[in-house]
């Protein structure tokens, strides 16, 4: 029990410190911001990440890691895809993957499984639909993305995702959600019409 309480007060303490250093560096001129980023607390900012009891502030963690220590934070970004707050894993999904922000070349082997792991068993069909695309940018270095994605055209119990991943597969482009259900939509009520 007092370890316990230790880690708490831990983890609490970890949260203020996180929660003030980005309310400073928000405020900040974008010339002090070069400089607060090399001194930002990043153990504090990572254990915020994944145990703030906010969601908005665990989101705001991970979009910070993202930009200034995306290497250093992979593995924060890999247990916040199990988030329990689909916000939350959506940032962790753009940032586990994302090569613009990195300096160091992105070891695929490490992200794949958390991917593919998200795009089978993620309770939100919007977050798998995401993850096709980004497993597809993947599927050239680790043959896993690849067959993640067969496996989700076929056997995905979501329309979209399905159809989102055999659009991968066939080389189309992978629309955002909201267009493929815009397109659902209209197709039903052209049907619709067409019985009638």
């Amino acid at each position: 029990m007092i370890g316990e309480a230790v880690r708490d007060d831990r983890t609490a303490e970890a949260c203020r410190s996180a929660v003030s250093y980005l309310k400073q560096f928000s405020s900040a001129a974008a010339r002090q911001k070069a400089q607060l980023a090399k001194k930002a607390p990043l153990d504090d900012l990572n254990a915020a990440a994944l145990r703030h009891p906010d969601p908005f502030a665990r989101r705001e963690c991970v979009f910070f890691l993202d930009h200034y220590a995306n290497e250093a934070s992979t593995a924060v970004f890999i247990e916040a895809l199990h988030d329990p707050v689909d916000f939350v894993r959506n940032a962790a999904l753009h940032s586990i993957a994302c090569e613009s922000c990195r300096t160091e070349e992105l070891c695929v082997t490490d992200v794949v499984p958390s991917i593919v792991n998200l795009l089978e068993h993620d309770p939100s069909p919007d977050l798998r639909t995401k993850a096709v695309p980004t497993l597809l940018r993947l599927a050239n270095r680790d043959s896993r993305a690849r067959d993640a994605i067969e496996r989700a055209a076929q056997h995905d119990p979501d329309r979209i995702v399905r159809q989102a991943a055999a659009d991968a597969l066939s080389g189309c482009f992978v629309t955002p959600r909201k267009r493929y259900e815009r397109r659902q939509r209209r197709a039903d009520r052209q049907a619709a019409r067409t019985a009638s």
